[in-house]
């Protein structure tokens, strides 16, 4: 990978590292960047099409502060409560308003990063969907290349555009005219494009993951997108969306029949621990993942701790516990205490960095899906569909618990849910469970807030007290990216 690092960063150019044109402030024309290469001189075969492909997945990869990696997985943390602005390191406008709810609609650079960020993998995308297509199959020296190229480019590009329509699109209504704005195209000029609606948005998200479940490869390693990635982001889609039988459907058939490359990891902390050596890429826990290597940092593991820290609040949260018929179960039992860690100043998470060597070799991956959420779509998906708590979902649940360190003696503390548990109770008892398992991975404690929210009327502020505005549960497009685009992209409501 180091080698591919340094060969794509000139063919990568003729990816034109523009983004949405929604996002410039200057005209395209002033944008020139420096080993340009026109793209249809440069993807001539299968050679230059994989060192383009390595650009497309380049595009999760820190470049500076601002660039929006790893800011997008940051912030919706930053709004649930996991996180906190740094005192020391992140104290401007932009982060306060995170913290508080209520973010600032015009010169947000962490969220114009990230904004900017995920057009920019999506126009990676678009441009090397549109020069591979016509290359007849001969100039690929391997059977069927082609087609899984084109297969996990879509499977990245769907990614992104979930990404982005859940922070800054109303993704939890499917009848809501703020979607994104979609571009299948290279971005060839600053010309902005309207939002599609939400309902839009999901169709392009699973026609492209529809594409991948069919033609990508089985796997490469787990910092390629395959098959089972896309399955299993399509069960996480059609949850978000409210389609629980879909999302049931697809969810287990991962859990049924992934095969030995795909499973639970024995044990939790494994997963992350060992941040010296490439072994941390190799989990049978990760579907789909980005690779941080030494010389190439993802910039996760330096932000959380600094940028943003981890509350004491959240260091406590598996000390809870709720009360199901005559037993007290607490939330956790070692995860979160063993992947974060507490200076005295600076609270962070060892998820990220682990027992990095010394001298600053440093390994990193971003976690996009790891099994144990499947289990969990595949728990909440399966009661919301029967409206009742099956015994299907409860060993879902129950599985990651046990994975985690639970007991099934039918006592107090860190125990299995019982199957007396109510179905109010299942389901913040995965929102719980998520909440613990994922922390700071993409955010998506604060998702499932927003989901419960919309879903089931749940009231975020008994988590996140200052989350008192729906509207502010997703983010502004930046003003100045709506100014520089004429003001054809129209601003979320309450900004």
């Amino acid at each position: 990978m180091k080698i591919l690092k340094y060969k794509y960063i000139g063919v990568m150019s003729l990816l034109f590292m523009g983004l949405s044109s929604c996002e410039l402030a200057r005209d395209l024309d002033d944008f020139e960047p420096n080993y340009t290469l026109p793209a249809d001189e440069a993807i001539v075969d299968e050679a230059s099409a994989e060192l383009a492909l390595a650009g497309v997945y380049s595009g999760f990869r820190q470049r500076s502060s601002g660039s929006g990696n790893p800011e997008i997985y940051l912030i919706p943390s930053l709004m649930s409560g996991v996180l906190t602005n740094n005192a020391l390191f992140n104290t401007g406008a932009e982060a306060l308003g995170y913290v508080s709810n209520n973010p600032i609609p015009i010169g947000a650079n962490a969220g114009l990063g990230a904004y900017s960020r995920m057009y920019d993998i999506v126009n990676r995308c678009n441009w090397l969907i549109e020069k591979i297509s016509p290359l007849p199959e001969d100039v690929f020296s391997t059977q069927g290349r082609k087609a899984e190229i084109l297969a996990e480019t879509k499977a990245v590009r769907a990614t992104a555009n979930f990404y982005l329509l859940r922070l800054f699109g109303q993704f939890y209504d499917i009848n809501s005219k703020y979607g994104i704005s979609l571009r299948s195209e290279p971005a060839r000029s600053d010309e902005a494009l309207p939002r599609n609606t939400v309902a839009e948005v999901y169709d392009a998200i699973i026609a492209d993951l529809d594409e991948a479940i069919t033609g990508a490869p089985d796997l490469r390693a787990k910092y390629y997108t395959n098959k089972t990635y896309a399955r299993g982001l399509k069960a996480k889609v059609m949850l978000y969306k409210g389609d629980y039988p879909a999302a049931v459907a697809l969810a287990g058939e991962i859990i049924e029949g992934s095969g030995p490359d795909f499973g639970l990891a024995p044990d939790y902390t494994a997963i992350f621990t060992d941040h010296s050596t490439p072994a941390l890429f190799d989990s049978p826990e990760i579907l789909f993942a980005s690779k941080g290597e030494p010389q190439a940092s993802l910039g996760i593991g330096n932000f959380t701790g600094f940028w943003a820290s981890v509350t004491p609040a959240y260091t406590a949260f598996g000390e809870q516990s709720v009360t199901i018929g005559s037993q007290n179960i607490i939330y956790d039992g070692t995860r979160i205490s063993s992947t974060t860690f507490d200076t005295g100043d600076i609270y962070g998470f060892d998820t990220y960095k682990g027992n990095a060597s010394e001298n600053g070799d440093l390994y990193e991956m971003i976690y996009h899906l790891r099994m144990a959420e499947v289990y969990l779509i595949y728990a909440e998906a399966v009661a919301r569909a029967n409206n009742s708590v099956t015994t299907e979902a409860l060993a879902a649940l129950n599985v990651v618990r046990i994975r985690g360190g639970a007991t099934t003696t039918g006592g107090d503390g860190f125990e299995t849910y019982p199957s007396s548990i109510t179905l109010e109770q299942f389901l913040e008892a995965v929102r719980i469970e998520k909440y613990v398992e994922l922390g700071v991975e993409t955010g998506e404690e604060w998702f499932d807030l927003v989901r419960y929210h919309f879903v089931d009327g749940f009231d975020v502020t008994t988590v996140k007290p200052s989350a008192t505005d729906p509207d502010k549960y997703i983010l502004p497009i930046d003003g100045t990216t709506i100014e520089a685009g004429g003001n054809v992209v129209e601003q979320n409501p309450g900004y």
